[in-house]
């Protein structure tokens, strides 16, 4: 039994209507909350993959330069700027690799003129005898 107002429901359906009305369902499409594009147009310029030897190069850069900070920076400081040139030469951005290599080769270059400054001053001033 169905209680008092409550509306019956269909047991079944005929042909693409109600089965106690006789009325065609609404054949509209749902609402879209946004303009669907097709597939193959997008808004904007088109997604980029950079170039994976670049991207390579300026991974080799970023990883010369740090080494430089340590060890032997007048050897890795130019493979870090040559390897940053590289990689913009594949349209892969490298800043850091290229300014770390040149401050790494620079203060290199200057610690090795210290040490040679120091050693022209020791041998000089130590073949005197103490004098």
């Amino acid at each position: 039994m169905s209680q008092p107002g409550s509306e019956p429901q269909p047991e079944h359906q005929l042909n693409g209507q109600h089965a106690f009305a006789g009325q065609p369902y609404p054949q509209q499409p749902y609402p879209q909350a946004y303009p669907q594009q097709p597939y193959g147009e997008q808004d904007g310029p088109p997604f980029y993959f950079p170039d994976l030897e670049g991207a390579n190069f300026k991974s080799s850069a970023t990883t010369y330069a740090i080494i430089g900070i340590f060890v032997l920076g007048i050897v890795f400081g130019p493979l870090a700027i040559r390897n940053a040139n590289r990689a913009e030469a594949h349209g892969v951005p490298a800043t850091f690799g290229k300014v770390a290599g040149w401050i790494v080769t620079v203060l290199s270059g200057i610690n090795i003129l210290i040490l040679i400054a120091f050693l022209i001053f020791a041998v000089i001033y130590g073949s005197m005898g103490g004098r």
